[in-house]
């Protein structure tokens, strides 16, 4: 998109990716290239934030009660501006459904890849990453220090992958397929380091997100527990129960 041309209808792109600049620059660009980014959220447009790009969406609330992926020199300062984002770092990006952030720097080549492969398929996401001169799944960045301490590179891109897509749907074999395992060999690595299989581990992320949910949004339980992917709420309950030792609404009115 050039700057100096309109803007062309939100639904003509597949994506809209926000680049930032430095943070004390932010606020100076054009008021109505928010209001696009805001009517392009409406339409059903999937957002991508890039590096600071984040704070822009986040400056017009589209990340609001989301995780985000924030480059860690950047965390403090987003962490102060936007205390409804639940900001983490060290993921290459994450992607919470209509709205995706990266951090920026070579993690946006790992989120291009992904891009490419979710709808152009494996083929031509190596090819790219070939032409690229990139490892897939193992480019170099940053990683939270629990990763690190995941010695299987299997496990750990498994594990990746289920924090990166914690609000979208995400099977036991669909990730064993990612990482080029059966579901018996990638149950057999979770549980050896983990005491879990590759399903609850996966549940047990999500109902740690919902705990910052329930903190820190005003969604009902029944929101969450549907954003979470569970069933029904019932089943939420119960599972967070069983992890908690009480119930999401009793949760919930401790932490206030």
């Amino acid at each position: 998109m050039r700057p100096d041309s309109p803007h062309a209808p939100p639904d003509s792109f597949n994506y809209l990716a926000v680049i930032g600049g430095k943070l004390q620059y932010l606020d100076l660009g054009y008021q109505g290239d928010k209001a696009y980014l805001a009517h392009a959220h409406h339409a059903g447009v999937p957002l991508i934030g890039i590096g600071t790009g984040s704070f822009v969406l986040a400056q017009e609330g589209l990340l609001n009660e989301r995780r985000a992926s924030i480059h860690p020199f950047h965390l403090d300062a987003f962490r102060q501006a936007f205390p409804l984002v639940y900001a983490e770092q060290g993921y290459d990006f994450i992607d919470d459904g209509d709205v995706l952030t990266c951090p920026g720097g070579i993690s946006t080549l790992t989120l291009a890849t992904e891009l490419i492969r979710a709808h152009a398929g494996d083929d031509i996401a190596s090819t790219t990453c070939q032409r690229l001169s990139l490892v897939p799944h193992e480019i170099a960045t940053p990683r939270p220090a629990n990763f690190a301490l995941i010695p299987d590179s299997r496990l750990r891109r498994a594990v990746m992958l289920i924090e990166q897509f914690l609000t979208r749907p995400l099977t036991t074999a669909g990730l064993a397929r990612e990482v080029a395992l059966s579901e018996r060999q990638l149950n057999r690595l979770f549980h050896a380091e983990f005491g879990k299989t590759a399903r609850e581990f996966i549940r047990s992320a999500r109902l740690r997100y919902a705990c910052w949910l329930l903190k820190n949004s005003q969604q009902s339980v029944t929101d969450i527990a549907q954003r979470m992917g569970f069933s029904d709420c019932a089943h939420f309950i119960r599972h967070f129960q069983t992890e908690y030792g009480c119930t999401p609404g009793v949760w919930r009115t401790s932490q206030s």
